[in-house]
Parts: structure tokens; C-alpha cells; sequence
């Protein structure tokens, strides 16, 4: 095989190899580690930090009015102990590409009026509010600047129970569909180049 059989090939066996949505570069975005078997608990979350509280509160999302919805049925409650702020450092990033960052957002029936802003990098992209009883899916576009960034979960108080509230699950960050559509088309291309290369020496062969 020559080489830019080889290559073309690598490339497409890549793109084919790529799942739908590419690789989640948010770690434990399920909040399914650890496991409370049904309960809830307040305490260090791999890949999770809270700033204004000594650990981070993870549960059974029924126990927070809501329906299952992830892997191992739980969510974070931003709000543990006061209005929290829940952060995870994403690293992993090239600079200038663009990423999809989508994550669940339900508010807890009684808790009175919640609000959680999101920011990424030092910017905000979102605020969350309502959506009692019920999941709503947030979707939005970024650019890295950095390799790394600061992915942030903040709960403001709005008049609501500063420990009641805001909760997140299913938090994902991976490579928009349409770029991963290009790297397949291309690995495709460079297979059916190689084809043609290769019948077309075998005609001037013959």
C-alpha cells in the first residue's frame, strides 16, 4: 500500500471510528460518582469543586422533584448549603476550536425562585431559572481560548431558599456534529481518490 493509500485510509477508519458526538471533556457530567444508592450526600465529587462549601451535593433526582434522566439517576444541587457556586476545570482544549456545551437544568418545586448563571472561561453563556419540576436542556456554542477553562455553575438569590435549589445534571462538552461530519466526508474522499489512483495505474498497466 503506498502512502497516500495509507493515509487517506487512516483517516477515514479515524472519522468512522468518531462517535456522534465525540468525546465528552467534561469528567463525571452525570454526577453518577459517587453512587447514594437512592439517597443524597454532601461530599468531594470527582472532577467537581464547590467554592462556597466544603463538598459538593449530589443525589437521587426524584429526591429533588425530578425524573431520571441520567446514567445513574442523579444530579448536583448547586444550591448545598447556601446560593453555591460549582465549578470543574475542562482541560484538553484546542485553542480556537469550537465546542457544544449542553447540560439539563430542573428547578426543585419549593424552592422558590431560583436562578443559576453559567459562564465558561470567565464569560457567561447562560441563565437558568423556573423549569419547575420538569429537566430543561441548555445548548450553546464556545470558542476555547485556552487549553483549559473554568466551567462555572452559580445560584443567585432571587428571593428563593438559599439552600433549596438548582439542580444540573447531564453537563457534556465534545466537538460540534457538522465538524465531525467534515473529518468523515474527508476520510471518505481519500478513500475514493486512492480507488481512483489505484484503477487508474492498473489501466495504464494493462
Amino acid at each position: 500500500m503506498n502512502k497516500f493509500v495509507w493515509i487517506a485510509s487512516l483517516t477515514a477508519a479515524i472519522a468512522l471510528g468518531t462517535p456522534a458526538h465525540a468525546v465528552n471533556l467534561i469528567v463525571n457530567g452525570d454526577f453518577s460518582i459517587p453512587n447514594y444508592g437512592g439517597g443524597w450526600g454532601e461530599s468531594p465529587v470527582p472532577g467537581w469543586t464547590n467554592l462556597t462549601d466544603t463538598g459538593v451535593e449530589v443525589g437521587y433526582s426524584p429526591i429533588y422533584g425530578l425524573s431520571c434522566i441520567s446514567t445513574g439517576c442523579q444530579n448536583l444541587e448547586v444550591n448545598a448549603n447556601t446560593f453555591g457556586t460549582v465549578v470543574q476545570n475542562v482541560t484538553g482544549l484546542t485553542v480556537g476550536d469550537s465546542y457544544n456545551l449542553t447540560w439539563y437544568y430542573g428547578g426543585r418545586p419549593g424552592g422558590g425562585p431560583q436562578q443559576l448563571d453559567v459562564s465558561f472561561g470567565g464569560a457567561q453563556v447562560a441563565i437558568d431559572s423556573g423549569s419547575y419540576g420538569s429537566w430543561t436542556r441548555n445548548s450553546v456554542e464556545i470558542t476555547a481560548i485556552s487549553s483549559s477553562e473554568v466551567l462555572q455553575f452559580a445560584s443567585v438569590n432571587v428571593g428563593g431558599l438559599p439552600s433549596y435549589g438548582n439542580e444540573v445534571t447531564n453537563v457534556a462538552l465534545s466537538v460540534p456534529e457538522p465538524a465531525i461530519w467534515a473529518m468523515m466526508l474527508a476520510g471518505f474522499g481519500g478513500l475514493g481518490l486512492a480507488s481512483f489512483a489505484r484503477r487508474r495505474r492498473a489501466l495504464v498497466a494493462a
